[in-house]
């Protein structure tokens, strides 16, 4: 699954950043650790979201909206303090629940219900991951 190397493409990226790197802007708002700490909150709620549409069969609220400005700050408030390794591994580890979910569910099961699930599988270069990967890409 690309999402998966999209993934493992990300963390091998953060893990060769050298430390002043993660202050760099990758836009007028956010450094790249902004950026880190938002894709870390959207891991975690993504495996909230799996389980309880999967369960519902409802539209995921981010669905419904455009607007994830609060969500977005939240979670970069939330890991501030974290140095980059510490980032590194909530989101490794967030990123493993995350496949645990889809494997508990089943990919064909999950791929049956496309229009609730297909932000698992985007496999196009405008994916979350790709998006933010070619951000820090371009800020280093």
């Amino acid at each position: 699954m690309l999402r998966q190397k999209l993934e493992q493409d990300f963390i091998s990226l953060l893990k060769s950043l050298k430390l002043e790197d993660w202050k760099k802007k990758v836009n007028e708002e956010r450094t790249i650790k902004d950026v880190v700490a938002h894709m870390i909150g959207w891991e975690k709620e993504d495996v909230k979201i799996i389980r309880e549409t999967w369960k519902t069969k409802e539209t995921p609220w981010f669905m419904k909206t455009e607007d994830y400005d609060g969500f977005n700050k939240k979670y970069i408030e939330y890991y501030k303090k974290y140095t980059s390794n510490q980032l590194i591994e909530e989101l490794e580890k967030y990123q493993k629940e995350v496949q645990k979910e889809i494997d508990k569910i089943g990919v064909d099961n999950l791929q049956k219900y496309s229009k609730l699930f297909h932000w698992l599988f985007n496999e196009s270069d405008t994916s979350h991951y790709a998006e933010h990967l070619r951000e820090i890409k371009n800020a280093i």
